[in-house]
C-alpha cells in the first residue's frame, strides 16, 4: 500500500475544507493526524480516509501505518491551497520574466507541488513532493503561481500551498474526461481547430482527455481553496472561439464535482492581446473568458491585456497580473 504522490512532508492542507488522504494498494491502513486516528481497508486497489476540516496552523505530523510499513510526514501546515492550471503561461518561470528572481527571499510559509506532465524539465516534478520556497530555487517556479501566492502569504500571514498542473500548448479538451464536450453537443472537426490540436509534437498530450488522465487525476480529490485557470491560446480558431465559453463552463462543472465542492472558486485569466493574432477568433476566446464570470457563480475573470506586453504570446510582465489574481483570491476566500 502507498500514499498518493501528493502526500509528502512540507505539504499544505486547505483550511476549512475536509482533509482527504488517499492512495493505492490492498490491505489495511491506519492514519493519525492532529490527534485523530482513523482506519480503513482498501477496496478495488484504492483507499481513502477523510479527516474533519481545520483552521489555519501548523506544523503538524501525519503518520500512515500500513501492514508492512510506517510512513511519517512532518512540517505540514493548514492554509490556502491553490490549483494553478493551464498551458505555457502557467509553465512560464520566474527566470523568464523581466523581474530579478534573486531579489526574492526564501519563504517557509510558501510550498509547491508540481503534478507530473508529459514533458518534465527536471526542476520540479511529482517525485520531488512538496517543495518549500527557497531563494536559490525561485527562478524555476511558475512565475504566476509564485508571485500570486507570495503576495497572499505576506498580506494574510497564512501558509499557501501551490499545486501546478500545466502543459505548454495544451488544449482545453485535454483537461476534461474523454468525450466530455461531445456529451454537450460540441463536435468540431480537427481541420477547424487550432493547429495545436493536431501538431505532431503535441499529440501525446492533446488527445481528448489526456492531461485529465495523466496530470489532473493525480490531485483529485485533494481539497483545494480555488482554481486559477490560464489557458486558451491553443483554442483560438473561429469555431472554437464560438463555443469556448460552453467548454469552460463544462470544465468548471466537472472539476467542481471531482473536487467535491460545487461552489469551488475559479479565477479565469483572460489571455492577453497579441499583435500576431488581432483576428476575431482570438477576440472570441477573450470574450468567452470575460463573460463566463456572469454565467457561472463564484467565478471571476482577471483581465491581462492592460498589464502585459502584446508583442509576445508569453508576456514577461507577470507581477501586475499576479497581483490582480491574488486580490481576487483574497476576496473569494474566508480568512479567519
Amino acid at each position: 500500500m502507498n500514499l498518493n504522490k501528493i502526500f509528502t512532508s512540507h505539504m499544505v492542507f486547505a483550511a476549512n475544507k475536509p482533509i482527504r488522504i488517499y492512495g493505492e494498494g490492498t490491505g489495511k491502513c491506519r492514519l493519525s493526524f492532529a490527534g485523530i486516528t482513523k482506519e480503513t481497508v482498501a477496496l478495488g486497489n484504492k483507499w481513502y480516509i477523510e479527516f474533519p476540516e481545520m483552521q489555519y496552523g501548523g506544523p503538524y505530523i501525519l503518520t500512515a501505518e500500513f501492514e508492512r510499513e510506517t510512513v511519517v510526514l512532518d512540517d505540514i501546515y493548514i492554509g490556502e491551497v491553490y490549483l494553478f492550471c493551464g498551458q505555457s503561461n502557467i509553465e512560464f518561470r520566474m527566470e523568464e520574466t523581466n523581474l530579478q528572481p534573486e531579489s526574492f527571499g526564501s519563504n517557509n510559509m510558501l510550498r509547491m507541488f508540481c503534478a507530473d506532465r508529459f514533458i518534465n524539465y527536471g526542476f520540479f516534478e511529482a517525485k520531488h513532493g512538496w517543495t518549500v520556497c527557497r531563494k536559490e530555487q525561485i527562478k524555476y517556479w511558475s512565475a504566476v503561481a509564485f508571485l500570486t501566492s507570495e503576495k497572499i502569504v505576506k498580506e494574510k500571514n497564512v501558509a499557501v500551498g501551490v499545486i501546478v498542473c500545466c502543459q505548454g500548448a495544451s488544449v482545453i479538451e485535454s483537461w476534461v474526461p474523454e468525450g466530455a464536450f461531445a456529451n454537450i453537443g460540441i463536435n468540431i472537426p480537427d481541420e477547424k481547430k487550432h493547429i495545436d490540436h493536431t501538431y505532431k509534437e503535441y499529440e501525446q498530450w492533446n488527445s481528448d482527455g489526456a492531461l485529465y488522465r495523466h496530470t489532473l487525476s493525480q490531485v483529485i480529490p485533494f481539497s483545494i481553496s480555488a482554481v486559477i485557470w490560464y489557458q486558451g491560446e491553443s483554442d483560438t480558431s473561429q469555431d472554437e472561439g464560438e463555443v469556448y465559453q460552453n467548454e469552460l463552463r463544462e470544465l468548471i462543472k466537472i472539476w467542481r464535482s471531482d473536487f467535491r465542492n460545487m461552489s469551488l472558486p475559479f479565477v479565469i485569466v483572460q489571455i492577453a492581446d497579441y499583435i500576431c493574432r488581432p483576428d476575431e477568433a482570438w477576440k472570441l476566446v477573450q470574450k468567452a473568458q470575460y463573460d463566463v464570470q456572469y454565467s457561472v457563480e463564484n467565478v471571476k475573470t482577471v483581465v491581462s491585456a492592460d498589464v502585459c506586453e502584446n508583442n509576445d504570446i508569453h508576456p514577461k510582465t507577470k507581477d501586475k497580473l499576479a497581483a490582480r489574481i491574488a486580490n481576487e483570491l483574497m476576496k473569494m476566500s474566508c480568512f479567519e
